[in-house]
């Protein structure tokens, strides 16, 4: 039976949005048939955005990330979720940083997209994740092609990011018309690549929305060698 380690608290709802994710994605009919984890809620690692767009608290930022990675590492995990899409900026240094393996949210995510037929893709996050070629690259190897946004849909989207991070409030109309505007521009599909978008009532209702947490609760089920709840 593998353990499942998740590094989260980036930001510590999304992380419990997660962790509820798994336990009621995986086919289990008593407390035992459900995933052995180990969570590391660190809502003390600097912000994500500031640190790549700015440099400002990266070297705390990989300091920490690597004694936090080290501490699951120590406790036994046989893989480790990252709930945050910007962080994965980072993927190939956290790589270096541990033996065991680390699942890539924004690559299954992609795999995702391309099995669906879904080319055209927006990606809609923080301004790090739209901006510095997170989901870019592994896209093109893939055979996905992310469409750019322009800077009033990446400002309004920050904008929404950090009012969910400051509120925990997480009804939101008008990103939901934003996100039907988008459609309606011709994309096969958005993927919600911020954690906190995740959190956004009814958002995942659209057929269009793909969001990257759910692949990351999928990938992090099956790889632990439990089932899928249908």
């Amino acid at each position: 039976m593998k353990k499942l380690g998740i590094l989260g608290g980036m930001g510590p709802l999304c992380t419990a949005n997660f962790y509820q994710k798994i336990v009621q994605n995986t086919k289990a009919d008593k407390d035992q048939g459900h995933i052995p984890t180990i969570i590391i809620s660190d809502p003390q690692i600097p912000d994500r955005t500031a640190a790549i767009l700015t440099g400002k608290d990266e070297e705390i930022l990989l300091k920490k990330f690597k004694e936090d990675l080290e501490n699951l590492e120590n406790q036994g995990v046989d893989n480790i979720a990252i709930p945050c899409n910007t962080m994965h900026y980072y993927y190939d240094t956290f790589k270096n940083y541990t033996k065991v393996n680390i699942i890539n949210m924004v690559e299954e995510t992609l795999l995702y997209c391309k099995k669906n037929n879904d080319i055209n893709i927006a990606v809609l996050g923080t301004k790090a994740t739209m901006s510095c070629g997170i989901y870019e690259k592994y896209a093109g190897d893939i055979g996905i092609n992310i469409i750019p946004m322009n800077d009033k849909i990446k400002d309004f989207t920050m904008d929404t990011i950090y009012k969910i991070k400051e509120t925990n409030e997480t009804n939101h109309p008008e990103f939901l018309d934003m996100i039907k505007y988008l459609k309606n521009t011709g994309v096969d599909a958005i993927i919600l690549a911020c954690t906190e978008l995740s959190l956004i009532d009814n958002i995942t209702s659209y057929d269009f929305v793909i969001d990257a947490m759910d692949i990351l609760t999928y990938e992090s089920i099956k790889k632990s060698d439990f089932e899928l709840k249908l």
